[in-house]
């Protein structure tokens, strides 16, 4: 009778074990989905550095004698996000810089020559979309305009400040809670003036001012 009575008080006892080991772990799951959530809602500070390429600048639009192009080189810059709602999107401000030359002599096998040195500087604002986000990455589109600074430094000449849009695909890989790396490429596109018309053909070329970068950097959340 009494290990009959053990048994049954054994019986009753595991499924409330069970239970509340069951509880405990939906628990702690429902907590670090809730703290994921909140991270990923945060503010987030991402020092950068990349590679950029493209850029022609058109002799009709310089003054110079021929055509000119931004030699392709590393740039460097920051971004700040804001959250916006509760699924990840983020309203980013971006300052991203390019330090380089105009370089003339775009014949196969010709030598470049460098004309000057040249900046062009981005300031933009724009969204953070991710999509199929996971623990372990978030990838995310991004489109951004404002205003490019194209600034070549030759004596007689001034700076311009160009409406610029963007448009990339990138990848956040967190550290931890509040760290992680992120990767990106992007492609930028900046109004010049364009006036050139082919009378034979018809039709207005565009000229416009294209750039692309690959970047990384870490960002900080908070």
């Amino acid at each position: 009778m009494r290990k009959l009575l053990i048994l049954s008080l054994f019986a009753l006892a595991l499924p409330t074990a069970l239970f509340a080991q069951d509880d405990d772990w939906r628990n702690r799951r429902g907590r670090d989905d809730r703290r994921y959530r909140n991270n990923e809602n945060a503010f987030e500070l991402t020092p950068f550095v990349g590679y950029r390429y493209g850029g022609t600048l058109f002799s009709e639009q310089t003054g110079f004698t021929e055509d000119v192009d931004a030699e392709s080189g590393m740039n460097y810059g920051a971004s700040f996000a804001i959250p916006i709602g509760n699924d990840g999107f983020k309203l980013e401000l971006m300052a991203n810089r390019q330090d380089t030359h105009l370089t003339a002599g775009r014949d196969l096998f010709s030598p470049v020559d460098r004309v000057a040195d040249f900046s062009v500087t981005y300031y933009h604002a724009g969204l953070i979309v991710p999509f199929a986000r996971t623990r372990n990455a978030t990838p995310y589109f991004v489109v951004s305009a404002g205003v490019a600074n194209l600034d070549p430094e030759i004596a007689g000449f001034r700076s311009e400040n160009r409406f610029s849009a963007s448009g990339g695909i990138g990848v956040k890989l967190p550290f931890s809670n509040n760290m992680g790396f992120r990767l990106e490429a992007r492609g930028y596109y900046t109004t010049v003036p364009n006036d050139d018309f082919c009378r034979v053909c018809s039709y207005s070329s565009d000229r416009q001012f294209y750039q692309g970068e690959t970047n990384a950097g870490v960002y900080f959340r908070f």
